[in-house]
């Protein structure tokens, strides 16, 4: 499994994307936080208000990282690649295992470097508060962790759309539609009184609505959609595993 998932981050690592998304992240968290010293200049604010602001931007790596979920598996495919792993005595679901984690790896590498970036600039520009640990550095720890939960499972829907439909351009496509445009239909649907728009995915993936925002249905608390999330987790993960594992392949 190391050595499966150690060619995974190789080929991942070795694709201009990669090199394309820490450059895009470094350049955006620059501009944004010159935006951010020059709006608050001459005000009260924190190194860690200016996390809290720096957690935000978590959704273009969401993006990256979503593009990566849907093309890791439908790419062998369109490439032929998939007969050299499917030839190796490795079975299927290890291979799809090793992708999977390839994926959260990576995920975790481009949030830590995000963090480590903002943490530089942030105490450029609000040095004087940088050791200040308030209740504005545990709700930028809570805000961190809670993004990192919605962009995982953001990401697993991208997957597993890769594996079902084997076509990056549709996995990559439909996944970013669904995400931006769920807002706006829960909203709809709230207003018509359709309750049941609440067992919803996109209904439950951003948990930070719980402390900083609000739920789009009454009765809706925290651990219900944990709970609501984790089985959609799992019915992705069975649809994933029956479509690579026991599907015939044909390439």
């Amino acid at each position: 499994m190391i050595n499966l998932i150690t060619n995974e981050l190789i080929k991942q690592i070795t694709r201009p994307r990669m090199g394309i998304s820490l450059g895009i992240i470094v350049l955006i968290d620059s501009i944004a936080s010159l935006f951010v010293y020059l709006l608050f200049d001459g005000a009260q604010f924190s190194f860690w208000e200016y996390m809290r602001i720096s957690s935000n931007l978590l959704i273009v790596i969401q993006i990256f990282c979503l593009i990566i979920a849907g093309d890791i598996v439908s790419s062998e495919f369109s490439t032929g690649t998939i007969k050299l792993l499917l030839i190796r005595p490795i079975s299927r679901v290890n291979i799809l295992l090793s992708k999977y984690i390839t994926i959260l790896v990576i995920a975790m590498v481009l949030t830590a470097a995000h963090f480590l970036f903002s943490v530089i600039l942030g105490s450029l520009w609000f040095y004087d508060s940088f050791f200040d640990f308030n209740v504005n550095f545990f709700i930028v720890a809570g805000a961190y962790v809670l993004r990192f939960i919605e962009l995982i499972v953001i990401c697993s829907i991208a997957f597993t759309f890769s594996v079902l439909t084997r076509s990056s351009s549709f996995a990559i496509g439909s996944t970013i539609f669904l995400t931006f445009s769920a807002g706006t239909f829960l909203i709809l649907m709230n207003e018509r009184g359709l309750e049941w728009g609440r067992y919803l995915f996109f209904a439950n993936t951003d948990l930070q609505q719980y402390f900083f925002g609000t739920p789009p249905f009454e009765g809706m608390t925290f651990w219900f959609s944990v709970v609501v999330i984790l089985v959609y987790l799992v019915g992705f993960g069975g649809l994933a595993w029956w479509s690579f594992g026991r599907r015939d392949v044909e390439v």
